[in-house]
């Protein structure tokens, strides 16, 4: 995922400042699946370990999107989906029946929640590249860009890190022990606790956290987090417990 020096949205919580709902009609997100109704799409059988990876939109889809996919210990996979302008993130579960259900969310809208995407996934696998495709997401194909199957160490991403945002009027810091233990505050009274783990046999991190803050207000985050090949960019993407908020946060050492 692209990596920036500045968070998804210009408010003061992960929760109220990151996190924000898709207001768009779900009947244009969805063209092509019946609409906003009717329960999940089905097609062929798959393995969603096979669609381990980053994937990335073509040249001239607007907005471009990177997506990566981790399989979960479940049988199905987390894709992850975010527009690289930090417009819009969704969430996706993708399972053997390629069924491809989640929320989405539209980053910097603060006070919406996320709507739920009913679609499918259509894969070319055996083709180079591999290509993949989510229907009703108006992304077009998606093709691989990184396998993502160099494992992940844990010692990259230990050190301090810190994302702004508001024009640079706000910002968030994070320590990463070597064991991934995370702590961190921000300027706007907001405390965190929680970890960053690498995940076994893949080149990403599993995030997780409490949001603490001076209102009041506490939020649980989950998430994953992959770092840019010079290793000084943390991109993190999380959703809420209940997954009513979604949130970006670009990290920089």
């Amino acid at each position: 995922m692209t990596t920036k020096t500045h968070m998804a949205a210009p408010k003061h919580t992960l929760s109220k400042l990151l996190a924000a709902a898709l207001t768009l009609a779900l009947g244009s997100l969805l063209a092509g699946c019946g609409g906003g109704g009717g329960g999940s799409a089905s097609g062929p059988t798959i393995d969603p370990a096979q669609l381990k990876g980053r994937w990335v939109t073509a040249a001239g889809v607007a907005p471009a999107t990177t997506a990566v996919v981790v399989p979960d210990a479940n049988g199905a996979a987390n894709a992850w989906l975010l527009a690289q302008d930090a417009s819009r993130l969704v969430k996706l579960v993708v399972r053997s029946d390629s069924s491809a259900n989640g929320k989405t969310y539209a980053l910097g809208q603060g006070n919406a929640t996320g709507q739920a995407v009913t679609g499918q996934v259509t894969t070319a696998l055996a083709a180079s590249p591999k290509t993949i495709a989510f229907t009703g997401l108006n992304t077009g194909t998606l093709t691989q860009s990184d396998a993502l199957s160099t494992p992940a160490v844990q010692a990259n991403v230990a050190g301090n890190w810190s994302a702004t945002s508001g024009g640079n009027a706000q910002t968030t810091q994070w320590s990463l022990t070597a064991a991934g233990g995370l702590t961190g505050s921000s300027t706007t009274g907001c405390t965190y606790v929680g970890s960053v783990a690498a995940l076994a046999g893949t080149a990403a991190y599993g995030v997780g956290f409490s949001e603490s803050c001076a209102d009041g207000s506490k939020t649980t985050f989950s998430g994953i987090g992959t770092l840019n090949a010079a290793k000084s960019g943390l991109t993190v993407v999380v959703t809420s417990a209940d997954e009513s908020r979604g949130a970006a946060v670009f990290l920089a050492k």
